[in-house]
């Protein structure tokens, strides 16, 4: 399937208003070619009569990647308006629909952990991940280019069947964005429907009782075109390599556009996932002394009735108006209502500081919490996007408004005392027998609100030199309630409050030829501090992400190829640290302890190459070297700021069609490459060393509709951890080696 591209017009003007249109584009756009009659006017012709005028519109750069075959992309959305990768003074990457489809991706978390930079921490097993760049959390996420408020929703859950590519920005993303931390900023762009009628069907069963079907069905709904719908179902069932895990996971999306008029368009969309699983939270304790336990990787140190459900519920609309001047308006908004269920226990070791002692293999289920929660995010997005023409020159220029809700209530209650493992390497999950948790004894009211006033300019100082200058201002402020539910009283919580934050931002892009360009940029963004104060009770200054970059990009064979290098540091200062004049023992109130004074660093190199590097063949491929350290801390001083980021990440894939058999083979092959890592429990060093892990597909194309495929992962069976925590809890196994055959049909 593949959207058409948008015009600005996307239709023609009406006959009558031709010439004064023109004329308007003329004077205030510079982007209308006229062209005037080079005949003679007709015998008798009045002679005041204007010449023939020629209204051409400039089409907006195609983000869209469903249809391409491409592993890249002519441009991206998170900066509000198409722009392309050459053009943007950070590193971005694009993960299309193609090679979604071509390495069987079916979830987010799954899939950015294959992108350039990013780090998969699985520690909290099926149905929720963290997602780590340059050494800090991803909390940035975007749907469609509308800023999301992140706080604990399950965002790396959702099913890559209704997005059309994922987009990543990496750095810090204020201006877009808001709060956050310097990671990167994460841009789900949803399928659109297609203005002819498409249709698709696509069958995988696999290991561990895998099995997938997803139907994708989309076109015009009359006559004329200017009503169109697309609809995808999924319906997953799954097994894992770890023993009783499972999930049921289910997918509804539907969207429909509506041509209001010849300049304006409507964009009304629903979708809908639910999912039930039996996970592994938390995963595995590990010996007291660091070492692994070296248990099989089926092992499940849970009880078998441990689960987590979650509802996502979402409605959408995106209004888009162009202008005679070719200035766009636009309008989004989104509500997502979302309720989440879980009963789940925690198994530690007796050693110390909870780790299994090397001489006696026992350990102790934790920790039985019910939680049930329900919650909303609302987010409006307005802005107002065109050219203006000044100093001889056109330029870009985007202003906007946002505003984010999120609110939650939660309730829960703990339920289980200790229970003894006699012995790790025989635990049997359905042997402990499932306790009543009870009444729910706690609850918590969370709001938190945020919003912004934010503009930019593309500025072309001279031909080859674009500047580009922004800035936010933001308000943020966040309040949590404590309910007793056995009591039924309330603690009302202070209502924290960050108002007038600026962001700013600035960049330089030198385009040193058609193909080629260098650049360098600055760019912060703000994380609030809602638990801690200083010893006035007065809210510390928020953390501040300084992003700072230079680097070089190129764009090939008229955008099918995109390479990029990056040199990169990020400051981030403000972090509370203890404030020793005033102990917390002598505090004027709780927490009221600390200033922010506490500065960390991350630092390094990124490099990256995506397209069709030869007729035949695609590749997505990418580096990065990163450090991080604590550059003022009282207790950390001088130590990695997250000792489990490796310093070297190596992701690379590509996909062959040989020159056999009409070219129905594919031939695909990859590895996902990291230094070792470590995470420390006190003096305790518990270590992950480097690895490989190689994949390969062999696809067929049975006709031009019909296509089969068969994914190897972890070819070699490579046993280690996805994720490592220390001694307590936290640490994970990668997938074993795994099979996934799919059979996919397309009209």
């Amino acid at each position: 399937m593949k959207t058409a591209n948008r015009f600005k017009p996307n239709k023609p003007l009406a006959p009558a208003a031709t010439t004064k249109a023109a004329m308007l584009f003329i004077a205030f756009c510079g982007n209308v070619q006229a062209q005037t009659a080079t005949t003679a006017p007709a015998s008798g012709a009045d002679e005041k009569t204007l010449p023939a005028v020629r209204v051409s519109a400039t089409p907006e750069l195609d983000a869209a990647t469903q249809g391409t075959a491409s592993y890249t992309t002519r441009a991206v959305t998170l900066g509000k308006t198409p722009q392309a990768l050459r053009d943007i003074p950070q590193s971005v990457s694009v993960l299309t629909r193609q090679r979604i489809e071509d390495q069987n991706f079916t979830q987010l978390e799954t899939a950015l952990d294959q992108m350039t930079g990013l780090q998969l921490d699985a520690s909290t097993g099926i149905g929720s991940a963290n997602l780590y760049s340059r050494g800090f959390l991803i909390n940035n996420y975007q749907f469609d280019g509308v800023p999301q408020i992140f706080l604990g929703t399950s965002f790396t859950g959702s099913d890559l069947a209704v997005y059309d590519r994922v987009e990543v920005l990496r750095g810090a993303a204020g201006l877009l964005q808001g709060s956050g931390n310097p990671s990167a900023t994460v841009n789900l762009v949803r399928k659109k429907p297609t203005q002819k009628f498409a249709a698709s069907a696509t069958a995988s069963a696999g290991t561990w009782n895998f099995a997938r079907g997803e139907v994708d069905v989309g076109g015009p709904l009359n006559g004329t075109g200017t009503v169109r719908g697309r609809v995808v179902a999924v319906q997953e069932n799954r097994d894992y390599f770890v023993d009783v895990t499972n999930s049921k996971k289910s997918v509804f999306y539907g969207v429909l556009d509506v041509d209001l008029g010849p300049a304006t368009a409507l964009s009304l969309g629903v979708q809908r996932q639910r999912v039930y699983a039996i996970p592994f939270i938390f995963g595995l304790p590990r010996y007291a002394d660091g070492r692994s336990l070296n248990l099989p990787r089926s092992t499940m140190l849970v009880p078998a009735w441990n689960r987590w459900s979650q509802n996502i519920d979402e409605v959408f609309l995106n209004l888009d108006h162009y202008l005679d001047n070719t200035w766009k308006l636009n309008l989004a908004f989104n509500t997502a209502p979302q309720e989440q269920d879980f009963k789940r226990s925690i198994t530690r070791g007796t050693g110390t500081a909870f780790g299994v002692n090397p001489a006696n293999p026992a350990a102790s289920i934790y920790t039985g919490v019910r939680w049930q929660s329900e919650g909303d995010r609302r987010n409006l997005d307005a802005s107002a996007s065109g050219p203006v023409l000044a100093w001889g020159r056109k330029h870009e220029v985007v202003v906007g408004v946002n505003a984010n809700d999120y609110v939650s209530n939660t309730r829960s209650s703990a339920f289980l005392p200790a229970v003894a493992i006699p012995n790790v390497f025989a635990f049997n999950p359905y042997s402990v027998a499932e306790p009543n948790e009870g009444p729910f004894t706690a609850g918590t009211t969370l709001r938190t609100r945020q919003y912004g006033l934010y503009g930019s300019a593309r500025l072309e100082v001279t031909d080859p030199l674009t500047l580009i200058l922004g800035a936010r201002l933001s308000g943020y402020t966040t309040q949590t309630n404590n309910h007793n539910l056995l009591t039924s009283v309330t603690t009302v919580g202070r209502e924290v409050s960050y108002q007038r934050q600026l962001t700013p931002y600035a960049g330089l892009v030198v385009a040193l030829d058609r193909q080629h360009s260098v650049y360098t940029s600055y760019t912060d963004i703000f994380t609030p501090q809602t638990v801690q104060f200083n010893a006035a009770g007065v809210e510390l200054d928020p953390i501040v992400g300084s992003n700072y970059e230079v680097g070089v990009k190129g764009a090939y064979a008229g955008g099918a190829v995109n390479t990029s290098a990056a040199l990169f540091r990020i400051d981030q200062t403000n972090r509370a640290q203890e404030d020793i004049a005033n102990p917390c023992a002598t505090a004027r109130i709780a927490n009221a302890c600390y200033v922010a004074e506490g500065a960390v660093r991350s630092q390094g190199f990124e490099a990256e190459v995506s397209g069709r590097v030869l007729p035949d063949l695609d590749i997505s491929a990418g580096y990065t070297f990163n450090e991080t350290s604590y550059l003022q801390d009282r207790t950390n001083q001088g130590q990695p700021l997250r000792a489990q980021t490796p310093r070297h990440l190596l992701k690379l894939w590509a996909q062959y069609r040989p020159p056999v058999d009409g070219q129905r083979w594919t031939l695909g092959a990859g590895v996902n490459a990291q230094s070792a890592y470590y995470a420390m429990n006190g003096a305790v060093r518990s270590e992950q060393d480097a690895i490989a892990i190689v994949n390969l597909r062999v696809g067929y194309q049975v006709s031009k509709q019909i296509g089969a495929s068969l994914a190897i992962n972890n070819l070699l069976d490579t046993t280690y951890y996805a994720s490592i925590r220390g001694v307590d809890f936290g640490n994970l196994y990668g997938d074993p080696r795994n099979l996934m055959l799919t059979l996919r049909a397309s009209y």
